[in-house]
């Protein structure tokens, strides 16, 4: 009988095993649960040169954000919706992202649900940006990142709002139509500042807005506007990096040297700890391997199985922890004849 090759999941393991493959993100990833903190060095200002930071799609390719501009910083967090000042207009949403410029201080809020099809957008606030009408309350809710995925994905969502613009000093409604395109064109792998090199997959998102002001009982048509967006997202820390083109009225080449935004991350604090493995131990004679990582007593665990790095499984049935470590166990039924990786993972 082949003794299946038995591998413990790090993050060096899969850089030099899944050279090949592209990876898979799926929503438990995009570390969304309250309590997760981020920070991402920016700049100050309207523009930034990103000329050649782009790169083509396909891949692999790697993505140096190692350094850059970073005269400020954007520090996200996840609440509750209930905990945050302006949530009444989103009955529907159960989560909260603030946003806090370095320099400006609490800036805007995002309402959303984490759903089967992904996370479900129901609005902003934003006051600093438009303080005569900060709230943006879509008439249907956008799913910006589907539950899984995967490098070639895309998807098309639409949904509008109403906002306020000022003409001759006088604030007019405008009823804004928004279509996002979204293509995961590229994939490889990205060294960020502090954080090391990952996996990443970059979702080339088009949005286009078309906006109707009304006046008196008269819709005037204010044209269309485009913006792209490059998102970068990994496995580990969810979106590390982003490049925003500038708006305006003809779509955005694909490559452009100025950006109205360039994130980079530099700081990731998770909800809950993620669970390290400490080893895997092969019993030929039962056939079974052991698997322990560390863990938070009280808390549930699951086993995943892959063959190639890409496609995972849960194996047996969650495991409660009892203290600062949890063993799970794979049963090798049926034997298996190839390579096979685990990781642990917290469940909800």
């Amino acid at each position: 009988m082949k003794i299946p090759g038995v591998f413990l999941l790090s993050a060096s393991l899969v850089a030099s095993l899944s050279a090949a493959a592209q990876t898979t993100v799926v929503a438990t990833d995009l570390q969304l649960d309250v309590g997760t903190k981020r920070t991402y060095l920016t700049h100050q200002g309207s523009i930034t040169v990103v000329n050649g930071l782009i790169m083509s799609t396909g891949g692999p390719n790697h993505w140096n954000f190692s350094a850059g501009v970073s005269d400020e910083t954007y520090k996200y967090e996840i609440l509750p919706a209930a905990n945050s000042p302006f949530g009444a207009p989103f009955p529907g949403a159960s989560l909260a992202e603030v946003l806090t410029v370095g320099s400006v201080g609490e800036y805007g809020w995002t309402y959303f649900n984490l759903t089967p099809e992904g996370r479900e957008l129901h609005g902003f606030h934003e006051l600093v940006s438009n303080p005569s009408f900060p709230v943006i309350q879509f008439s249907s809710t956008m799913v910006d990142y589907p539950a899984t995925i995967s490098y070639l994905d895309q998807w098309t969502d639409q949904t509008s709002y109403v906002t306020s613009v000022d003409l001759v000093g006088t604030q007019v409604p405008v009823d804004v139509n928004v279509t996002i395109t979204s293509f995961v064109d590229s994939h490889g792998t990205m060294t960020l500042p502090n954080l090391g090199t990952v996996e990443v997959l970059r979702i080339n998102e088009l949005s286009l807005f078309d906006s109707v002001a009304n006046i008196g009982a008269t819709p005037v048509p204010l044209g269309q506007s485009y913006s792209r967006s490059y998102l970068w997202v990994s496995k580990e820390y969810g979106r590390v990096a982003q490049i925003t083109s500038e708006g305006g009225t003809v779509i955005p080449p694909a490559e452009f040297d100025v950006a109205s935004r360039f994130l980079r991350l530099s700081e990731f604090i998770p909800a809950t700890p993620r669970p390290v493995l400490r080893s895997v131990d092969h019993d030929p004679g039962s056939a079974t391997v052991s698997v322990s990582s560390t863990s938070i007593a009280g808390q549930d665990y699951i086993l995943e199985v892959s063959t190639n790095l890409v496609d995972w499984q849960e194996q047996g049935d969650p495991v409660r922890a009892t203290g600062a470590s949890v063993t799970l166990v794979d049963n090798l039924v049926p034997v298996p004849t190839g390579d096979r990786f685990y990781r642990v993972r917290h469940l909800p």
